[in-house]
């Protein structure tokens, strides 16, 4: 399966300003209760105005690009995303949904198929652990069998995030 991830949004969240080159912002991927996955981008000042809904499943903060450079970037910015959503899923409170879960599993196959996570061994007790080859950090991933309607019920964050 191959996603895209949705480009930087060019306004905060919060403010609505712009967000222009050189800015830092927050990129914030939230789990409302009962409603589609969100992703936020927020300007660094306004952070701590910001109040997401429901669970937080990732964050990571990046600087904005020229939109002449996006494009070229674009590639190396999409695997970048999906890697720091990945490793930001180990952070922070266990998700009860088990939405979590199913992230991890379906981000690590295919950063795994890109080469930035390797398999250590087989799957023992369904967790799969991987080697993060550029820290060398090691993640434990759930391999359960997926079901259709677990896929289903993270397909939103799935679009939300790549595309």
């Amino acid at each position: 399966m191959e996603w895209q991830v949705k480009p930087i949004s060019r306004r905060c969240a919060v403010s609505d300003a712009p967000l222009r080159t050189g800015d830092k912002v927050m990129c914030i991927i939230c789990k409302p209760v009962g409603a589609e996955i969100e992703r936020a981008d927020i300007l660094a000042e306004n952070i701590g105005q910001f109040q997401g809904k429901g669970v937080e499943l990732g964050r990571w903060t990046r600087e904005v690009k020229e939109r002449a450079d996006e494009e070229r970037e674009a590639r190396l910015q999409l695997l970048a995303t999906r890697e720091e959503f990945f490793l930001s899923l180990f952070n922070g409170p266990e998700d009860s949904s088990g939405d979590k879960a199913v992230l991890k599993q379906l981000l690590a196959l295919l950063l795994e198929r890109k080469r930035i996570l390797r398999p250590i061994g087989k799957p023992s007790n369904n967790i799969q652990r991987y080697l993060h080859v550029r820290t060398r950090d090691e993640y434990e991933v759930p391999v359960d069998e997926l079901q259709p309607e677990q896929v289903a019920r993270i397909q939103p964050a799935l679009e939300t995030l790549v595309g």
